[in-house]
């Protein structure tokens, strides 16, 4: 059962807008919490479409808890110079003084579900989005009233089954790479088993591949990640040469 104590405390008015544009009736309960950010499980309102939701909710001036801030934020001048952010706003930002943390913390919640919006309307399999709040990104919820689904390194499936999966999240990969994105943190982690399919989420960190610097090596942990775990079904532990044919045709725009 989804857990509706313990550790799920939270300030509820950063949700409070979900509840304003009747998109949300209340919180069932916590999914997952994290250093970055909570999950909550939300009753949907039936004009939505769904029964559930998925609330993420980002720690107000949280420290960042992903692999290397560094990785992600180099190169990323959608996240960083945007058209609307003076420079002022950029050297918080670099600072990480206050008011940096705060705007670096609303700029991961605006860019995931920037990245969802766009990726959704793609074709690739990750949740919908709904709607974004300054803190808190309100989406598809893969599971039900049980338990979310179950994440990839923890499912139990034949070659066959692995081959399929291994396939239909390499062309997401491949999708996403066609849109100019890169996932960043990629893994068997963050994939969920949702329909008789993978899903992918996690994707606040995920960067634009024409600006970064080092999309490459990104893109080939991403790929590596998946091919290594998709060895042990006895299926190519390829992932350089994957991501090497990947990048050779982005920039080739033959993707």
């Amino acid at each position: 059962m989804l857990s509706t104590g313990g550790t799920a405390i939270f300030d509820e008015e950063m949700i409070s807008e979900f509840y304003e544009r009747e998109l949300i009736t209340e919180v069932v309960g916590e999914l997952k919490a994290g250093k970055e950010a909570q999950v909550f499980v939300c009753r949907a309102n039936p004009q939505t479409g769904y029964g559930l939701l998925a609330a993420k909710v980002y720690r107000e001036r949280s420290q960042r808890a992903f692999r290397s801030e560094a990785d992600y934020l180099e190169g990323r001048s959608s996240l960083r110079r945007g058209r609307s952010r003076g420079a002022s706003v950029t050297r918080a930002i670099d600072r990480r003084s206050r008011v940096g943390k705060e705007l670096l913390s609303a700029t991961w919640v605006r860019r995931e579900y920037e990245v969802l919006v766009r990726l959704h309307r793609a074709g690739v399999p990750v949740p919908a989005p709904l709607a974004c709040a300054e803190h808190a990104v309100l989406m598809q919820y893969l599971g039900d009233e049980e338990a979310s689904a179950p994440r990839l390194v923890s499912a139990a499936l034949d070659q066959q089954e692995a081959g399929r999966y291994r396939a239909v999240l390499l062309a997401a990969v491949a999708e996403m790479l066609r849109e100019g994105l890169i996932h960043g943190d990629l893994s068997p982690y963050n994939v969920l088993m949702f329909r008789g399919g993978p899903w992918i989420i996690d994707l606040p960190q995920c960067v634009d591949a024409a600006v970064h610097p080092d999309g490459l090596r990104l893109l080939r942990r991403d790929v590596t990640n998946l091919t290594r775990h998709f060895a042990h079904y006895g299926l190519p532990d390829d992932g350089d040469a994957v991501s090497e044919r990947l990048w050779d045709a982005y920039m080739r725009a033959d993707l």
